[in-house]
């Protein structure tokens, strides 16, 4: 079907020839089926009838839109939402094709996983009581219930087994990993937790606020009454809905005292080594007389790290805390907070981040939130649940298979090869920034120079034994998904945990090859570029290279350039929080970023009508990685040109160069849309900008954009006062 579709665009829009005066050429036309085929996905997306000067984003992607409608099921459909259904529909056959003794353990036990959790009529059995049966080894969900006891709930011992077995963090988030400065080691963190909705939406700063909260009080209510039910307990709704009520009050208040993220980019700043006695000492002295708001932080770690992976915290340890005042005002709160208020709040926590793996009563409550809060308006294939629950637990068990259909050898080798030119881009780059000075740029290109990458996937994912090894000691059942969920939680987290007194390991890959993602580490100076993104429509090999740089070689831009956004330039080569910088150069970058923050903050999505604009500060790192990514690209892209020669024009496309193809393939990656309620959703809590404004926004910045496509002065797509730091 794909074949003849690829066909029929390219005949329909070949007779398009004049769309850019006198671009067109008397040059070679590639016409290898991987051309054919990349110029039939550009055409098919375009809307040639648009002027590249005044909306790029349209021209490259209108057509998409419009034959890409957002499906029923989906709040968001872009490219990349579809290349990870295709990923997830592979998936879905090796967890439903028949095992073999030569299969490593691990994958059959990918395969229980899954054969449990598509198994509703055994989830209907069983019912609430996995649930129940948890909320109960805490004294039970106090809303739910006529004969609840104060004395029987205490909200460090239930969030520590929380973390432990589910990696939940409630009131406060516990993890391990490398000391900011001084990456050769790890170090515990303590920092605020996440709230379940978005802080703006619970202080009511939003214009949808009232609607999402209203839904988010409904939903909580329709759970506590669920469990009720299952309990046989004489609680009345009245009942529930008085503690429903004081419950999301206390998370009001509880949002007011958490940092917002426009606070929260400061490295130093949030840096804050104490040891255990200190902290100790330290939210003592709040004076807090209440039990709920007195916290034994010994007690508390060594729940999460000694129960769960026999790792001691002694009285001694060094715990970077990261947002300092937020552990004073939790402590101030949970002072005047009744405990039957706390205990409501956390068993609620507790609920909603397990309901999905209970009974369709449960999802049905989740899914009506979700047309809400997201603006879906059908629930998701149980298959595609149940796939991608088993690859976010397991998925290096299912990356073998993976990885060996769909990406080669020789793709790999080309991937590095990119890499390693957009990092020669780079370091040009440094080389022509007036705003640095030379001392600065020493250490930016050194920094380059050391940054790792990991590409495709890690070797030991090939490997049987090593696979086996890797999940030694992980327990499922093809019957018991709720405990399966619990089971494997519970081991990635010991695993996790064994981490802290370990050697910084360098060499170990921290996300599967099955993600459709990128990723920069600052603490390990690296960047990550699985299997899963390394897929059409961001690469392909025997495509023309201007497709390819204009791709996947300006995410990796993206991800070098984080090295140097305006968090990354803190760090050094090793990963340390690090000043590197001259105060002048550093007052120049400050200068040059609040460019980006200024533009950035003038995006206006036209679905609210001037109510909600794009967050320049909090977007502020993403947008300068998009920015430098795109830069760098083309660059590299120029310098392959210089080195191999001009590349042969694509059939239907023959109007435009190979470098306007470069731009038109960057515009198509980004190529997608969202409802308005998740559009919204987005703005408040992503730091990354929505995908119209990351085409626009770089390419108004671009010189090379403009020059390439003759964009006047002033012109939409040519800023007069471009951004630009990379």
């Amino acid at each position: 079907m794909r074949v003849s579709l690829v066909f029929v665009a390219v005949m329909a829009v070949s007779v398009t020839a004049s769309i850019i005066p006198g671009r067109r050429q008397e040059k070679a036309v590639c016409t290898t089926p991987q051309c054919v085929l990349a110029a039939a996905d550009l055409l098919q997306a375009m809307d040639p009838t648009a002027d590249p000067c005044k909306d790029f984003f349209e021209f490259a992607c209108g057509g998409w839109i419009k034959k890409h409608p957002i499906p029923d099921s989906k709040s968001r459909w872009t490219q990349f939402d579809i290349l990870r259904d295709e990923l997830t529909a592979f998936l879905r056959g090796t967890l439903e094709a028949t095992g073999s003794a030569n299969d490593a353990r691990p994958l059959a036990q990918a395969r229980e996983m899954y054969s449990a959790c598509m198994n509703t009529d055994a989830l209907e059995t069983v019912g609430l009581k996995p649930l129940t049966d948890l909320l109960a080894l805490f004294g039970g969900w106090p809303m739910t219930s006529t004969n609840w006891n104060t004395n029987s709930f205490d909200w460090t011992v239930a969030t520590a087994a929380a973390r432990r077995l589910y990696g939940s963090s409630i009131f406060v988030t516990v993890y391990n990993y490398l000391d900011s400065k001084n990456t050769s080691q790890s170090s515990i963190y303590i920092d605020q937790s996440s709230l379940g909705l978005p802080r703006s939406t619970l202080t009511g700063s939003t214009p949808s606020s009232s609607a999402v909260f209203g839904a988010y009080v409904t939903f909580a209510t329709g759970a506590a009454k669920a469990i009720r039910d299952s309990l046989g307990s004489a609680a009345t709704d009245a009942q529930i809905e008085s503690d429903v009520e004081a419950m999301w009050r206390f998370e009001s208040e509880l949002a007011k005292i958490t940092t917002p993220p426009e606070d929260r980019r400061n490295n130093t700043r949030m840096y804050n080594p104490l040891l255990l006695t200190q902290i100790q000492d330290w939210t003592d002295s709040v004076g807090a007389t209440s039990p709920q708001s007195q916290i034994d932080w010994s007690v508390y770690l060594n729940a999460i790290y000694n129960e769960g992976a026999g790792v001691e915290v002694p009285t001694n340890e060094r715990i970077i805390v990261v947002e300092t005042d937020y552990l004073k005002k939790l402590v101030a709160l949970l002072d005047v907070t009744d405990n039957r208020v706390i205990a409501n709040y956390v068993h609620w926590r507790l609920v909603r981040s397990l309901l999905d793996d209970t009974t369709q009563r449960m999802r049905d409550l989740l899914f009506d939130f979700q047309k809400v809060q997201l603006g879906t308006s059908s629930p998701s294939a149980r298959w595609l649940t149940c796939t991608d629950k088993v690859n976010n637990l397991v998925g290096y068990a299912l990356s073998g298979p993976y990885v060996d259909e769909t990406f080669s050898d020789d793709s790999k080798t080309q991937v590095e090869t990119m890499i390693g030119n957009l990092k020669v881009a780079f370091k040009a780059l440094v080389d022509e920034a007036s705003w640095m000075d030379e001392s600065t740029k020493v250490v930016a290109r050194e920094k380059a120079d050391y940054m790792s990458q990991f590409v495709g996937y890690p070797d030991f994912v090939k490997n049987k034994t090593a696979v086996e090894e890797y999940y030694s000691g992980l327990t499922t059942s093809k019957d018991t998904h709720f405990l399966n969920i619990q089971s494997a939680n519970n081991f990635l987290n010991t695993k996790d945990g064994q981490t802290l007194r370990g050697p910084t390991d360098r060499t170990r890959w921290n996300t599967f090859p099955t993600i459709v993602n990128a990723f920069f580490e600052p603490e390990m100076n690296s960047i990550t570029f699985p299997a899963g993104i390394l897929q059409n429509p961001f690469f392909l090999e025997g495509r023309p290279w201007a497709m390819n740089y204009g791709s996947i070689g300006v995410i990796i831009g993206h991800e070098i350039t984080h090295g140097f956004d305006d968090q990354g330039r803190q760090s050094d080569k090793f990963g340390n929080t690090a000043d590197w910088w001259t105060e002048q150069t550093v007052n120049n970058y400050l200068e040059r970023a609040q460019c980006f923050i200024d533009q950035y903050d003038n995006y206006y999505p036209p679905e609210f009508n001037g109510t909600i604009h794009v967050n320049g500060i909090n977007t502020q790192g993403e947008n300068i990685a998009d920015n430098g990514g795109l830069r760098e690209a083309f660059r590299a892209y120029q310098n392959y040109v210089a080195a191999n020669g001009e590349e042969d024009l694509l059939p239907g496309l023959e109007q435009y160069s190979p470098s306007q193809i470069f731009f038109i393939s960057y515009g198509n990656i980004w190529c997608g849309h969202e409802t308005p309620q998740r559009l919204e959703n987005l703005i408040l809590t992503d730091p990354h900008s929505p995908s119209y404004y990351r085409v626009v926004g770089p390419l108004s910045n671009s010189e090379d954009f403009v020059r390439q496509f003759g964009c006047p002065a002033g012109s939409p797509m040519n800023r007069v006062d471009k951004c630009v730091i990379w």
